[in-house]
């Protein structure tokens, strides 16, 4: 009989793994209880603050559910670089399952220890890219291949969720509803107060811009025609939420490993002509200058946001072929200069939990608005 599973040996590369993962104003707002020996729970940390309305608290509890999913994912690929395979019950207990009203108990992670499974070489690439995976908001200088465009889209399909490449078309036509929410007075985004631990961008010198105001630094450039991709769910529950983020990760992990090494990773297979080695795709680049930085994300929720805070059902401002419902929109491509700002302050993960056992650990009454240790 094989020996039990020791979790406790590796809480630290766990907990190193899913601090790397995406989350709305680098907030970080899940909590990990750790259950030895093959029990994790993931938990959405509560707010302190007054109650906010009902469509403010449901665009934000939108937004923490979808990072937590991103955090979710990674757990799941630490877990498998071990060997073991995690059984994930999505929203265990529906009681405790709220998200409007947190802490809520949104995943609950059962480790199989009896038959350990080596890794596959796809999983053991999308564990190394989750350290190079990052945020970037300045303009991009390449455009993602068409073939890693549609390998992100199959990522994503395989988690419960979609992601589409928009036509430019429609791509313009987004840009302009977000140009237009952002000027609007009555407008007032629910995470002010997180903008100092964001990376920021500079201030755009095009018509529509792509990136939030509150985002931008002095300085002034031109960003390019974005490619813009719309994370979507054929339903829009907490459970769907989970889904999208673990899609999200997934895609945008895929994208990075295919550009994970130099030059350019994977990436160079898909740019053609060469010039000197160097892959000339309408840009001729010098050898050093995207490799380190590999496939750059931006995410684009105002417009999705200002639907919440009005309490009406998101839609697209086209008219759109699918029934699905959309939960993001992500800016994609290379960039040419690292992503620059503050870096967000550390969370702890717990490894015990309070008594008696169904009640949440005090840790995740904390608030996702104030720093963490």
């Amino acid at each position: 009989m094989p020996p039990p599973y020791d979790l406790p040996r590796d809480v630290e590369r766990i907990v190193q793994a899913v601090q790397e993962a995406p989350s709305i104003f680098n907030t970080r707002p899940w909590w990990f209880e750790f259950h030895p020996p093959d029990q994790i729970e993931l938990w959405l940390r509560g707010n302190s603050r007054k109650s906010l309305p009902k469509g403010t608290a449901r665009a934000r509890a939108r937004e923490y559910v979808i990072s937590c999913g991103a955090a979710l994912f990674d757990l799941r690929m630490t877990l498998r670089m071990a060997g073991h395979d995690p059984i994930v019950w999505l929203l265990p207990d529906l009681q405790r399952a709220d998200p409007m009203h947190p802490p809520a108990l949104l995943a609950q992670v059962e480790i199989v220890t009896g038959r350990p499974r080596k890794p596959s070489i796809t999983e053991q690439e999308l564990y190394e890219a989750i350290a190079r995976r990052h945020t970037n908001r300045w303009p991009y200088v390449l455009p993602v291949p068409l073939p890693i465009i549609a390998d992100m889209e199959g990522a994503a399909i395989r988690e419960g969720a979609y992601l589409r490449l928009l036509h430019p078309r429609e791509a313009r036509r987004w840009l302009r509803k977000t140009s237009s929410v952002d000027s609007n007075p009555a407008f007032v985004p629910p995470f002010t107060n997180f903008v100092s631990a964001v990376n920021r961008g500079p201030h755009p010198a095009n018509r529509y811009p792509p990136t939030r105001p509150n985002f931008w630094l002095k300085v002034r450039q031109r960003f390019e025609k974005p490619q813009l991709m719309a994370l979507t769910t054929d339903d829009d529950e907490p459970i769907d939420w989970l889904r999208a983020g673990q899609a999200l990760q997934r895609a945008l992990l895929t994208g990075t490993w295919h550009s994970a090494s130099a030059p350019y990773g994977r990436t160079a297979r898909y740019n053609a002509p060469h010039r000197y080695g160097v892959p000339a795709r309408r840009h001729l680049l010098r050898h050093d200058e995207l490799a380190p930085y590999g496939l750059s994300a931006s995410p684009l929720t105002e417009s999705l946001e200002w639907d919440d805070i009005r309490e009406m059902v998101r839609r697209w401002p086209w008219r759109w072929w699918y029934a699905d419902l959309p939960q993001m929109i992500v800016r994609v491509g290379y960039a040419a200069v690292p992503s620059e700002g503050e870096m967000p302050p550390k969370t702890h993960m717990g490894t015990t939990v309070s008594q008696p056992r169904r009640q949440p650990p005090p840790e995740a009454l904390s608030s996702p608005d104030s720093p963490q240790p």
